[in-house]
């Protein structure tokens, strides 16, 4: 039996080895094995402690790499907590899937390749949690969403993105994430989860920075 996305979370570095230790009894009496090749360990610094040293984290006795980016459960997490590198990946994801599909079904109607678009090319993974990114590269998002829109009708780059949107009623990408998080959003705040209650209670819901974000998407014009 093996462990399988496991996060350990500790603000100390002290933190982290006693559940390393807690991991290997757990993993001795239960026969859960864990692999330390592919496990890392990530350490988000504040601007004062940039400079300090680190200790060695250690699971049965192989050091683990200590790393500025992971992919975690298909999504990159940066030790800057930013999402540049998250959106890129989607970004890429678009192009990826975008081609596939139309090579494939090159020969399908219209209807079908709008189907087709809006199964597999609409949903924008892990689109909720962005938050701390260059505009710059939400901007390429967007580009890249819109161009594979259009090489599915067959319709140029350069056409106007609005009115092929609104004439095959198809959402645009700024209309996606908004829509996503909206949704994401009423399921956080009407969810029985008692953990999730117990922060949605507290003074985190007004000062917590994603939260923020998302009513400046949802509720302001900018």
């Amino acid at each position: 039996m093996y462990a399988d996305d496991l996060v350990l979370i500790s603000p100390s570095s002290a933190g982290p080895c006693q559940l390393l230790r807690e991991c290997e009894k757990f993993g001795m009496s239960h026969d859960v094995k864990y692999n330390a090749k592919k496990s890392a360990v990530m350490i988000f610094r504040s601007a004062t402690l940039k400079g300090c040293s680190i200790p060695e984290f250690k699971l049965k006795g192989v050091t683990l790499h200590v790393v500025a980016t992971y992919k975690y459960l298909g999504n990159y997490i940066s030790d800057d907590l930013s999402d540049d590198d998250d959106i890129n990946r989607q970004r890429r994801t678009l192009y990826v899937q975008g081609n596939i599909i139309l090579r494939k079904f090159s020969m399908c109607s219209l209807e079908v390749k709008l189907t087709l678009f809006r199964s597999y090319c609409s949903p924008l993974y892990g689109v909720q949690l962005w938050w701390n990114y260059k505009k710059s590269t939400l901007n390429r998002l967007h580009i890249a969403y819109h161009n594979i829109f259009k090489l599915f009708i067959g319709m140029s780059k350069y056409e106007s993105t609005s009115l092929l949107c609104t004439l095959f009623d198809v959402q645009c990408c700024q209309s996606v994430i908004r829509n996503m998080v909206y949704r994401f959003t009423c399921r956080l705040d009407s969810s029985v989860n008692c953990i999730l209650n117990d922060i949605l209670t507290s003074s985190l819901r007004f000062t917590s920075r994603i939260r923020k974000h998302w009513i400046k998407l949802l509720y302001m014009n900018t």
